[in-house]
């Protein structure tokens, strides 16, 4: 036996007990799931505080920074997508006990991401220019879009860090850690997005660059905290094995993350058509601005499922890994149970304080009146969103992201855009149709994930 393969075997036989395989079920949930939400819900107030802060410079500055983020969405899929793969293949390794895969996966997640970064980084900066004169409605937006998009890309390196660090952390069973990450590249954001903006701190007239720059830090901040506790944690040794690439490593978590990038992507890209459908309203400006404004106000209702989405990946992940099958079925419909609570109180609230919080977002009439008509439909949809992302989650975390992405990208392309075409351009319902059309292509995806989840064929999955 070599001295790297005895110093494995030692490894193994010395790794830790997989957390979240052991105690009751309701108690692993609840460890993932809390800091998952407090995680989430930073992301969402990042989001509400950009657009809140470039209220100021007018509600075309608004309208740029939601079209200039869906196309860094498309860029973020890649490395959302590794951090699925990274997720399932940790937490299955963890439960199986097998610390040296573990390692190697995480070593392989990363060199990917910092590949892609540092590519995906020089696209963003060359084409900005280009990509939102084709999706902005105006000169005038597309001018922002492009000097907001040409900073904002430098945030995506970081951002694929955090995303495996958080990944590779979650699936060990330690969701405190990437709370904090989160925690503290959102303080680092926020001080920056007013200090920029409303400051004119630290260079004068940074306008919608400075709401860039500031996305940019916050995140290279972050990544630099997650970096260094996954340094000091039982994962450490995955920071080693970055170089040389290991094909077959990367072939596996390719094998699991690429159908979900491509679900993913075939969400972003539907939205970009949605975009057009909104074009056609008679406010196009206004119509788009309240679809920013309204899909940042209702992230906080379904961050909080993204959250759960991410934990409940994680238990099943360990305890298949652990052949604790039947714990691995029931924890996905334990916590989808909690998520369809949760989005029912949040649901009626959303409608009952729709008015409010379309005044407090938005000064031009249109856009107010079309945000509190988003809130109001789309308040029906909650449960449904539950249902869809949590599970969806759970297959995630077994390693079935083809069946997710099938449903997404039937839902989407097949029945909402066309929906959303039929109302708004041949109805004239106005960008209400487009909210109605999401609230029903949503029941879909819910109902398709139930069934796939409860075919229970995702047992069967092997990494």
């Amino acid at each position: 036996m070599t001295e790297i393969q005895a110093e494995e075997t030692l490894e193994t036989s010395a790794a830790p007990e997989a957390p979240l395989v052991q105690g009751t079920l309701w108690s692993a949930i609840w460890k993932m799931s809390w800091p998952m939400v407090l995680m989430t819900v930073c992301t969402s107030i990042v989001g509400l505080c950009d657009v809140q802060v470039a209220k100021v410079l007018g509600y075309s500055a608004q309208a740029a920074v939601g079209i200039a983020e869906m196309v860094v969405f498309v860029y973020m899929v890649f490395f959302m997508c590794m951090s699925i793969g990274t997720t399932a293949m940790t937490s299955r390794f963890i439960g199986e006990k097998n610390l040296p895969s573990a390692h190697e996966a995480i070593g392989q997640a990363l060199l990917s991401v910092i590949v892609m970064g540092a590519i995906v980084t020089v696209v963003s900066y060359i084409l900005s220019p280009v990509v939102m004169r084709i999706f902005a409605p105006s000169q005038e937006v597309a001018t922002q879009a492009a000097h907001y998009l040409s900073v904002y890309g430098l945030f995506l390196m970081p951002f694929g860090i955090n995303c495996v660090v958080g990944a590779a952390l979650r699936g060990s069973g330690d969701a405190k850690t990437p709370l904090l990450i989160t925690g503290t590249s959102t303080a680092v954001t926020i001080f920056l997005d007013f200090a920029t903006v409303y400051g004119n701190w630290p260079i004068p007239g940074l306008g919608i660059r400075g709401i860039a720059l500031a996305g940019f830090a916050g995140s290279l901040v972050g990544s630099v905290v997650g970096l260094t506790m996954l340094s000091r944690s039982n994962l450490a040794r995955g920071l080693t094995m970055l170089w040389p690439p290991n094909r077959e490593y990367l072939s596996r978590l390719l094998k699991i993350s690429l159908p979900s990038g491509l679900q993913r992507l075939g969400w972003v890209l539907s939205t970009y058509a949605l975009f057009f459908i909104l074009n056609h309203c008679a406010n196009a400006t206004a119509a788009l601005a309240s679809w920013t404004i309204g899909l940042r106000v209702e992230a906080l209702t379904f961050m909080p499922m993204m959250a759960l989405s991410l934990a409940v990946s994680s238990i099943v992940g360990q305890n298949l890994g652990a052949k604790q099958y039947d714990r691995a079925v029931k924890a996905g419909w334990h916590v989808t149970a909690i998520g369809i609570g949760i989005m029912l109180v949040l649901g009626v609230l959303m409608n009952v304080f729709a008015s409010t919080i379309a005044h407090a977002m938005a000064n031009d009439p249109d856009t107010v009146a079309y945000v509190e008509s988003y809130l109001r439909i789309n308040s029906f949809s909650q449960p449904s969103i539950a249902v869809g992302m949590i599970l969806s989650g759970a297959l995630q975390g077994a390693a079935d992201t083809r069946a997710p992405m099938w449903i997404t990208l039937s839902a989407q392309w097949l029945f909402r855009l066309p929906a959303a075409w039929f109302l708004v351009v041949q109805l004239q319902y106005g960008p209400s149709g487009a909210w109605i059309a999401m609230v029903c292509s949503m029941y879909l995806i819910a109902i398709l994930t139930a069934c796939r989840y409860q075919s229970k064929a995702w047992l069967k999955i092997k990494i």
